[in-house]
């Protein structure tokens, strides 16, 4: 359902026991929507969770954006979702660039953030596509990695996605552990032309702030809930770096490395994934 949250309706699904542990899901991409991981742990984590995803503002089903956007207005809008749903406080499930957002999130709102899970995420836009070149350049003989130094910046990233974009339809390939391979994400074949647009759209605003190019590793430290890192072993994105300094500055922190997996553990690993996150969030 859209729901009318600061100023813009967001696409809101909510599944599960309204008395249920409230779990909110914040997708990846930029801009990738929460029809995917809806459609692998939907009814799952529902079993037992209220489980509240979100498509973030101007992605997928949500309205398309009408001004700029930045990281902290995503976080506002998660705050005034919780306020709009009558939830005191919730459990948080990042994917990739949301695992980035759930950081912000939960380093910031410490009062009304309980738990926070991490699956494959980017906290520094420079080691995680430096990390992601190192899987795709295997792929693309011939190509060079363009050069960077410094903090992230939007030529950066644009310059590193289109390089990725060179794998065609072998993209997959990179994300995915070798018993997956061939797995098809929904969205890419259900989801709207013009939804994918609204989508298209988020990211080339967003990957054009300050706030994106922020390196969000001293956040760490300042996560004083339980926190869990979920590592794919086939997974292109998160780096070495990112996981060491989860390990060493979250004082209340869990690591588990997902062998055979990649970027998309809760479609890769179903069922482990459903009762990992469960677990987590009911201990």
């Amino acid at each position: 359902m859209l729901m009318e949250i600061r100023g813009t309706r967001l696409y809101v699904d909510q599944r599960g026991p309204e008395d249920a542990p409230a779990l909110l899901f914040i997708h990846g991409g930029p801009g990738a929507g929460s029809y995917d991981f809806l459609s692998f742990q939907g009814d799952r984590l529902a079993e037992k969770l209220r489980l509240i995803s979100v498509d973030q503002r101007g992605v997928q089903q949500s309205d398309p954006l009408t001004g700029p956007v930045t990281e902290t207005d995503l976080v506002a809008d998660f705050e005034a979702l919780r306020d709009t749903l009558g939830v005191e406080r919730w459990s948080i499930l990042g994917h990739s660039y949301g695992g980035r957002l759930a950081l912000r999130y939960a380093a910031t709102h410490t009062d009304t953030v309980t738990k926070v899970m991490f699956e494959n995420p980017a906290w520094d836009m420079v080691l995680a596509t430096d990390t992601l070149l190192r899987a795709a350049l295997p792929l693309l003989p011939g190509v060079e990695s363009p050069a960077h130094t410094g903090p992230a910046t939007k030529q950066m990233w644009d310059e590193r996605i289109a390089l990725i974009g060179q794998l065609g339809d072998r993209r997959m390939d990179i994300y995915l552990g070798p018993e997956a391979r061939g797995l098809q994400l929904p969205a890419d074949t259900e989801i709207a032309d013009e939804l994918h647009a609204r989508s298209g759209h988020f990211s080339d605003e967003i990957t054009r702030t300050a706030e994106f190019a922020e390196s969000l590793l001293p956040y760490l430290a300042r996560i004083i809930q339980p926190a869990l890192l979920i590592k794919g072993e086939y997974d292109p994105v998160t780096s070495p770096e990112e996981i060491a300094r989860f390990r060493q500055d979250v004082a209340n922190g869990t690591y588990y490395y997902a062998t055979g997996a990649g970027h998309f553990v809760h479609a890769e690993q179903a069922d482990v994934y459903t009762e990992l996150v469960k677990g987590f969030v009911l201990s």
